[in-house]
């Protein structure tokens, strides 16, 4: 196959990508849209639920220290499980996180949901997700087309983003003339 230089920019997906590689598109752009709102909506639901300033930035906190521990110790156990099982126990364990947090009102046991889950406090991705997928997407493509491929995931998740924030402004501007 001739190199090309540039001419693929405008395709969805780079050549001789797999069905995987789309899936993980997918995902990405699905998690970047929702984490955002979680990183919005979380402080915000916390003081509805009547803490303070500092049990708020303590959980918050917990969410990053827990999930930079997730990160690290998938990392060193990586390769010896499949990533696609890592990536299914991941997604189980932010939805188990996502049910703790609306079912829990008290201090303590948020913090350890927060600790042990997988949400992601920040407005970009930083979450286990992250390295997962880009290994799983080196698999999908041949070497010359992956920085093709890793332009559209991070295209996706910044363009996901963007909508994200649009979407989280939009209560705001009901009823509103322009």
């Amino acid at each position: 196959m001739p190199i090309t230089t540039g001419s693929e920019w405008w395709r969805p997906m780079p050549e001789g990508a797999s069905s995987d590689a789309i899936r993980v598109l997918a995902a990405r752009g699905v998690r970047a849209f929702g984490d955002g709102f979680v990183a919005l909506l979380l402080p915000i639901y916390l003081l509805e639920l009547g803490f303070s300033a500092f049990a708020i930035g303590a959980i918050v906190c917990g969410t990053l220290i827990g999930t930079a521990l997730l990160t690290l110790w998938v990392g060193i156990i990586a390769n010896r499980h499949s990533r696609r099982r890592l990536l299914l126990a991941a997604s189980l364990l932010m939805v188990a996180t996502g049910v703790g947090f609306a079912v829990t009102t008290a201090f303590w046991p948020l913090l350890v949901v927060a600790f042990v889950g997988t949400i992601n406090p920040t407005s970009g991705d930083a979450s286990v997700f992250l390295p997962l997928e880009q290994t799983v997407l080196t698999q999908t493509v041949e070497p010359r087309r992956r920085t093709a491929l890793f332009a559209r995931y991070s295209l996706i998740g910044s363009v996901a983003g963007a909508l994200r924030m649009l979407a989280a402004a939009a209560p705001d501007h009901r009823g509103e003339e322009v």
